[in-house]
């Protein structure tokens, strides 16, 4: 979560050091707002472009992915993943255009594929709202990168597993 600035109440309380104190310090550390210490610069903004894609992804993820991962991304145990803090949702770009585009089979179950539903520009629209939505900071999606993407894969009769898309995560990185 950020904040336009720091939460001075909030901050004098973690800093008494009772067991509230370390309560709150717990909730501060999940926060970000200007000048905290240790926090990275800020994100930039998402451009005119990159705002609409947003909007638009957020209406995507409403009708397709809202039922399995929740309206506040945080998934539901035995069906569907977080997409908060996500290591696939905020890797490069092409790999969570994969998962949408063939599906994925992992610990948690099966995404289906929705690369036959959804355009090119719909799918780079989620990803972006995925992907900046609820405090995280992962670029926008291009829709020109998942048409070639799709391109690429478009031979791929099976979803991604787990281990395929951690091992592209690792050499990306």
């Amino acid at each position: 979560m950020r904040l336009s600035r720091e939460p001075a109440a909030f901050s004098a309380v973690a800093a008494a050091g009772s067991d509230l104190g370390v309560r709150a310090g717990n909730v501060l550390a999940r926060i970000e707002w200007p000048g905290k210490p240790g926090v990275a610069a800020p994100v930039p903004p998402l451009t005119a472009e990159e705002q609409q894609r947003f909007d638009a992804g957020r209406e995507v993820y409403r009708n397709t992915c809202q039922t399995c991962h929740q309206p506040d991304g945080r998934g539901q145990d035995r069906l569907a993943p977080s997409l908060i803090g996500s290591t696939l949702a905020l890797a490069a770009p092409g790999i969570p255009a994969r998962v949408l585009l063939n599906g994925k089979e992992g610990p948690i179950g099966l995404m289906p594929p929705v690369g036959s539903v959804l355009s090119d520009d719909q799918i780079a629209a989620v990803l972006t709202y995925i992907r900046r939505e609820w405090g995280q900071t992962a670029t926008a999606v291009n829709p020109a990168d998942v048409k070639t993407l799709r391109a690429q894969t478009a031979t791929r009769t099976r979803p991604w597993t787990h281990d395929e898309l951690m091992a592209m995560v690792k050499s990306v990185q």
